[in-house]
């Protein structure tokens, strides 16, 4: 694949796991919403990373790290928000961080987390 076909794979990927964490919440997998809503930001990352540099990805999950290689410009709140959706990549994939998830994430808070997910998604596709 060249350059623009790699881009291209990661962002139907990215827009792919965003139509997953939707259906999630509809089948009430709050916290596998949240991992799929993670994840679509992770492979909008890794296009962003191959557009910017012409090269592979770097093999991270982490969020903020993926955004330094895609050379995004980040403010202070797009900084904290990528820190706390990384914590769904981590919390929904350990079972004893999940049961401190599952507290939280009901369909209210899952979706209003997911909207912000999206947002940052529009603004960075």
């Amino acid at each position: 694949m060249d350059i623009e076909e790699k881009v291209n794979f990661w962002k139907n990927e990215a827009k792919r796991a965003l139509a997953v964490a939707e259906d999630l919440v509809r089948l009430k997998r709050y916290i596998e919403a949240l991992f799929f809503g993670h994840l679509a930001l992770e492979k909008l990352l890794k296009a962003r990373i191959i557009k910017a540099t012409k090269e592979e990805s770097v093999y991270s999950h982490d969020l903020l790290i993926l955004a330094k290689y895609a050379k995004l410009r980040l403010s202070g709140n797009d900084i904290d928000f990528l820190a706390k959706v990384n914590v769904y990549n981590i919390r929904a994939r350990y079972q004893d961080y999940k049961m401190s998830l599952y507290k939280q994430a009901d369909r209210k808070f899952t979706t209003m987390e997911l909207s912000e997910i999206k947002r940052f998604f529009d603004k960075i596709k």
